[in-house]
């Protein structure tokens, strides 16, 4: 394969733009004026600046149930975002895959969001200020290679001089410092160590588990930190940094593995770290502008069976700026910026590849002629995008209010020598005159947007280098079409609907007869969802979150259509919170279709022509799915606090409260005779002891 790298020319150009970008930022936005209390102004304006989006604040995070405070694990309250099981938190969201996710912290990309898989998050909730949704449809300021993006943010200022905070729970032991530097800046350092020895030493009685299968019981660790610094009343300085380990050690037998040669030891490491310097520069109601310089590198390795191995280590170091310019009359918003990212990036395979939806059998080793393929590749990646998009108030009068948001994306990946433009639109419409202090229930006003989006997803590494064959890859597309109604019906109640449709076009999957990665797979989602939320301040909460998806994919234009493994027809929530006094108390409920696998048919007998064994070979039938999931949680939370400055918490919730048997896979036995089921969680307890000074 001929690999293309950007011309000297084109190098050149890209550090001119970057140049005079840098020069035009620091020009505008200028300013010598005395210091400022935090935080830095922030710019508002009317209904153009709303996103599709959805938001989740720091506070309603730390107070619902179910998910042990995680910040990642409560998102999947939020319609048609959910989780795939109660052991991995990895995110669906309207029915793409967990690939099809991008994860910001603080402009920091998080390309390792779980520990294990999705047991618990990487992120520490206390520090928390937001996380933003962006479900489908969004604009042109984020980036490609996905079709969803997870948008974290952590708050940047305290009303402490010192403040610590130590939380202590059966799966993990965390500490936290935060405090403000005078006037100026802010800091924080979070540490998190796993302590789940007890825990383990607990399954087999509660999951009727084999105790001899974990070798090493999963450990984990993670770290943060934040430094602000505000230079002058215009321009900021933040320093932050991000790390998190995880390690496991199992032994495969028959009941978890059919194949014999997958069968014995399972080892796991995913360590991952990344760092940024991020200058934010305001100028009162008209710039805004943000430049990051951020590092990150990650590593996956798998290790499993008769020498079976596979590693990929990546780092990336991207120059992302960001600016926002805005015009007053009439109302108008440019918002422009590109990232320029060099990835050196390495893999190393013993005869496998990573595991993917679709592989029904598990089946992810890679031989010709009965031997394992070796392959040791590393590979210097570029990729630059760039954007611009514009959003601006068309009309604005007593009845109807109109907006618009034009914008295009495009970026050059340099392992495949592609150049594709993305382009991204909004139609927002405000129907009715303006009914602010109106306490009666009213018909208007009621926000309309139409959203549209065209997203390409440039191939991974590992798809371009291993396989039997190399064929040439394309960009995976996706254009999503949705439409959102919101309507406020008194200043406590807020209700929204949204009907979308995705189409799903040269996706990359691995062909199991070709032994290859190709372009070869589409797909098409379609759904609803509908919101219903109720707030009293910070004394009630009230949630109710119905979607419904099909998300359905075409493996190779011979095979016939079938549903999304991770997809989730019907998916109900309903979450309560109240708050009396020093008591917070919790519920929250969940129904959900049951999962999705393949059932036996028969099986047949199979000889390797290389070393005669005969083995047994599934025949599988048509999918179906296991009965529905539902599961009620409940939370008490109480809070102490006499002294002055010390202040301690203790939370007790109780998990899935009627121990409801919720399927988690469908498995067989070694001859493939019988199949049974794993089931999820059972009853259980969730103490944890908060410490605060």
């Amino acid at each position: 394969m001929l690999y293309v790298f950007p011309t000297q020319r084109v190098r050149k150009s890209v550090f001119i733009y970057f140049i005079l970008i840098s020069f035009c930022l620091s020009t505008l936005a200028s300013e010598t004026d005395d210091v400022i209390t935090l935080p830095p102004i922030q710019i508002t304006a009317e209904k153009i600046e709303k996103k599709p989006k959805n938001s989740l604040d720091g506070s309603l995070i730390n107070t619902l149930v179910g998910s042990g405070g995680d910040p990642l694990r409560v998102l999947n309250i939020l319609p048609s975002v959910g989780v795939l099981n109660d052991f991995v938190g990895i995110l669906s969201v309207r029915g793409g895959g967990p690939e099809d996710n991008l994860y910001y912290f603080d402009r920091l990309p998080l390309g390792y969001p779980y520990h294990l898989y999705g047991i618990v998050s990487t992120v520490n909730a206390d520090v928390i200020q937001k996380v933003d949704v962006y479900p489908g449809g969004y604009g042109a300021e984020f980036g490609s290679d996905s079709q969803a993006v997870i948008d974290i943010y952590s708050r940047s200022r305290t009303d402490k001089k010192v403040g610590t905070n130590l939380n202590l729970n059966p799966v993990y032991s965390q500490a936290f410092v935060e405090g403000s530097i005078d006037k100026r800046g802010y800091y924080y350092l979070f540490g998190r160590r796993s302590n789940m020895e007890p825990l383990f030493e607990l399954l087999p009685s509660l999951l009727e588990t084999e105790s001899d299968n974990v070798v090493q019981v999963p450990r984990f660790w993670s770290y943060q930190g934040k430094i602000l610094y505000q230079i002058n009343k215009t321009h900021r300085v933040e320093v932050n940094l991000f790390g998190s380990d995880d390690s496991a050690q199992f032994r495969f037998g028959a009941d978890e593995v059919s194949e014999s040669d997958l069968r014995g030891p399972f080892n796991s490491d995913n360590p991952f770290d990344s760092q940024g310097i991020h200058i934010y520069s305001n100028d009162e109601d008209k710039l805004r502008s943000v430049i990051s310089l951020t590092r990150s590198f990650s590593r996956s390795e798998l290790e499993y069976g008769e020498g079976y191995f596979y590693r990929n280590a990546d780092s990336i170091y991207s120059l992302r700026v960001d600016l926002n310019y805005w015009i007053k009359n009439p109302i108008t918003l440019l918002e422009s910026g590109f990232v320029l990212s060099i990835l050196p990036s390495n893999i190393i395979s013993v005869g496998s590849r990573p595991l993917e939806e679709g592989d029904w059998d598990y089946n992810i080793r890679l031989k010709m002629d009965g031997e394992k393929i070796h392959t040791s590749i590393s590979e210097q990646i570029h990729r630059f995008e760039g954007y611009s998009q514009l959003t601006k108030d068309l009309l604005s009068s007593s009845i109807v209010d109109i907006y618009s948001t034009f914008g295009l994306r495009g970026t050059y990946f340099n392992l495949i020598d592609t150049l594709s433009f993305q382009p991204r639109a909004l139609l927002g419409l405000t129907v009715g005159p303006n009914m602010d202090g109106y306490t009666n229930l009213s018909i208007f006003p009621i926000d309309i947007s139409l959203q549209y989006g065209n997203y390409s997803q440039n191939p991974q590494f590992y798809q371009l280098v291993l396989g039997d064959k190399i064929y040439p890859i394309n960009p995976s597309l996706a254009k999503h079409y949705v439409v959102v109604v919101e309507k406020r019906l008194t200043n406590e109640t807020r209700i929204e609907a949204a009907a979308y449709y995705k189409q799903l076009l040269d996706m990359i999957s691995f062909d199991i007869n070709d032994r290859s990665y190709r372009n070869q797979r589409i797909g098409s989602v379609r759904g609803i969802e509908f919101t219903l939320e109720h707030n009293i301040g910070d004394v009630l909460r009230a949630w109710l979150a119905y979607s419904y998806t099909i998300s359905l994919r075409q493996d190779t234009p011979y095979e016939k259509e079938r549903e999304y493994m991770f997809s989730t027809p019907h998916v109900l929530s309903l979450n309560l919170n109240y708050r009396l006094h020093t008591l917070d108390f919790g519920a929250n409920w969940q129904y959900k279709s049951g999962v999705l696998y393949v059932p036996l048919e028969g099986r047949e007998r199979y000889t390797n022509p290389f070393t005669k064994k005969q083995t047994w070979l599934p025949i599988y039938g048509d999918p179906l799915r296991t009965d529905p999931y539902h599961r009620l949680d409940l939370r008490i939370h109480w809070t102490f606090n006499r002294l002055d400055r010390f202040r301690a918490g203790f939370t007790f919730e109780v998990w899935n409260v009627y121990n409801r048997v919720n399927p988690l896979q469908v498995r067989y036995n070694s001859d493939f005779t019988d199949e049974f089921q794993i089931a999820q969680l059972p009853l259980v307890p969730f103490i944890a002891l908060t410490f605060e000074y």
